[in-house]
């Protein structure tokens, strides 16, 4: 993830070409489920995107992760399978998206860049982007620390990545969208409410499985294990631990080699997971 500067070059405000046809389409629809397409077509008179994903993220006690995520609508041409993909990731994958969880929480308007390349092999990477052919991303986050809206642009293998101009063409988009996307998340219904409760909470199957079976995490593994399962990063780990990043790496991986698991999506599972033999499990200093 790239986390991009406005205008890195000093050169002022780029001005954006905005047809009053395509602006006033989007603005007559905010409220109706033509609302997200017609946004694409604006974004599209400037910069081409083969899908764009709209969705606002909430504060909530109630979740396990702390907070809600709700996606508010897609656009593309292929628009029935690009729901399906969408409905995908919102069930099982988009509270582990590492694009997005250096951000959340972060007030202020931020342009990040995904590296699809740099994507572990994987479930997600396999579903996400390697089936539907999708090579590039970029995305427009913009709230406060209690509530953000997600507005990201993605390109398939055909199309070449998103250049520096177009980057810069898509932040100067955030002062006029924005308002727009508040104002159509208070009128209407979103497509999907995720969240992780507290009754499927990981940390509960973590330690009941481990108090079941023969797996010996020491002190600092098991610590870090629980705080990735509440939706902590290891960046953010380390600094809570007061220990140093590549410590914290080292034991992740040697935790995540005990476990069986590659990925934080697979340590949530582990934890979730309802089949599995009861044992016995020693925890070591």
């Amino acid at each position: 993830m790239r986390l991009l500067h406005p205008d890195p070059l000093g050169r002022g405000n780029f001005l954006i070409g905005v047809r009053p046809k395509t602006l006033g389409a989007a603005i007559h629809s905010v409220g109706t489920s033509e609302f997200v397409s017609t946004v694409a077509a604006f974004v599209n008179e400037s910069i081409a995107a083969d899908a764009v994903h709209l969705e606002r993220w909430r504060s909530d006690a109630s979740s396990a992760s702390g907070y809600l995520v709700e996606w508010l609508g897609s656009g593309g041409t292929e628009y029935a399978e690009l729901c399906r993909l969408m409905d995908t990731y919102y069930q099982h994958y988009c509270h582990i998206d590492p694009l997005f969880e250096p951000v959340r929480g972060k007030a202020g308007t931020m342009l990040v860049l995904r590296n699809v390349g740099s994507i572990a092999d994987g479930e997600f990477r396999r579903k996400i982007f390697d089936e539907p052919q999708i090579a590039h991303e970029c995305a427009l986050v913009h709230g406060t620390a209690r509530v953000q809206y997600a507005f990201a642009l993605a390109r398939n293998k055909k199309q070449s990545a998103f250049t520096t101009n177009e980057l810069f063409y898509f932040r100067q988009m955030a002062e006029m969208l924005f308002p727009l996307f508040e104002l159509h998340a208070r009128t209407s219904a979103v497509c999907r409410t995720a969240a992780v409760p507290f009754n499927v909470t990981p940390n509960m199957g973590f330690d009941e499985r481990l108090s079941a079976q023969d797996v010996q995490l020491s002190r600092r593994e098991y610590e870090i294990c629980k705080l990735l399962l509440n939706g902590r990063t290891i960046p953010d780990a380390a600094e809570q631990l007061e220990i140093k990043l590549s410590t914290a790496e080292s034991y992740v991986k040697r935790a995540f080699a005990k476990l069986g698991v590659r990925t934080k999506r697979e340590l949530f599972e582990w934890a979730l997971a309802e089949n599995w033999s009861a044992d016995r499990v020693v925890m070591s200093e």
